[in-house]
This record gives C-alpha cells, sequence and structure tokens, in this order.
C-alpha cells in the first residue's frame, strides 16, 4: 500500500511548478522634511557606477565622471565648509583637489542602495572606504571616508556628501 501512495504521489510533486515572486521589501525610512518615506533596495546598476567613479576620481579620470553627473551637482565637503554647487563640467574643480597629491588609492568596503521606489525618485548610493593620498612633497594621508552619491530620476548623480576622519 505505501508503494502505491508514493506512486501517486510522486508524480504530483513532479508536476508542482515552482515560481519565484521577487519582492522589494523595505529597508529603511526617510526621516527629515518631506522626505519622510520609506526606502527600498536600490538599483545595484547605480552602486556600480557609483564604485567606478570612486575608482575614476583616484586615477584622475575626470572625463568619466562627468559623463555620470547631473547638469548641477551639489557637493557637501568633509572638512566642514558651505554646500557647493557645481555646473557639469567641473573638471577644473576635481583638478584643484587633487593637485598636491601624485596619487591616490581608495579601497571599499561595501556599498549600498537605497531608494523609496516610487517612479521618478532619487537613489541613494552610500560607500565607505579607505582613501590614501601620497604627496608630492613625500608624506602619505589616510583617511577614512564615508561618501554618499545621490541620483536623480535620470540616472545621474546630483548630489555628494562626504564625511572623513584620519586614519593612523
Amino acid at each position: 500500500m505505501k508503494k502505491l501512495l508514493i506512486l501517486f504521489a510522486l508524480p504530483l510533486f513532479l508536476a508542482c511548478d515552482t515560481e519565484t515572486v521577487e519582492v522589494n521589501s523595505q529597508v529603511g525610512e526617510g526621516l527629515i522634511g518631506n522626505n519622510q518615506n520609506k526606502l527600498y533596495a536600490g538599483s545595484m546598476d547605480y552602486a556600480d557606477i557609483t564604485l567606478d567613479v570612486l575608482q575614476a576620481y583616484a586615477d584622475g579620470d575626470f572625463d568619466f565622471i562627468m559623463e555620470k553627473m547631473a547638469d548641477s551637482v551639489s557637493f557637501f565637503p568633509d572638512k566642514g565648509g558651505e554646500l557647493i554647487s557645481l555646473v557639469n563640467p567641473f573638471n577644473d574643480f576635481l583638478v584643484s583637489m587633487q593637485e598636491s597629491y601624485d596619487s591616490i588609492t581608495r579601497t571599499p568596503y561595501n556599498v549600498t542602495s537605497v531608494s523609496s521606489g516610487l517612479d521618478d525618485s532619487y537613489t541613494i548610493i552610500s560607500v565607505p572606504f579607505t582613501e590614501t593620498r601620497y604627496a608630492k612633497d613625500g608624506s602619505v594621508e589616510r583617511d577614512r571616508v564615508f561618501e554618499r552619491f545621490i541620483f536623480n530620476s535620470d540616472g545621474k548623480i546630483a548630489r555628494v556628501n562626504k564625511w572623513s576622519s584620519e586614519l593612523n
């Protein structure tokens, strides 16, 4: 009897079709101003672009960076100061940030992507990394850096916020 039951049950299990449904679950919440909304896992394509932009900055490939930037970009520097509004192209601004260095290396730890999940919304990419700057005078500077890149609905970077601390 058991063999007969197994014989009839086995085709039923084999006939079952497994369907995978991808659900974008909430991963956070906006807490400030008009941005008080749910945040969901964002596009990893933007995360990959951000990692490429990080490396392009270290390599001095500012033309590549300009391709990924919006027409106007807000930059919040790490060492205090005011929000800086930049108009693309702003290669000269990036060159001035690197002029005292021979080379820069950046080692990202991870990258995360969140979005409001709404059409025509933004995506926030966060990347912590170590940055080592080799100055022309022979000194070496090392920082822990956290940068947040905000992509607009056109898929371009519209804002960069930077925080850093010295690394011994």
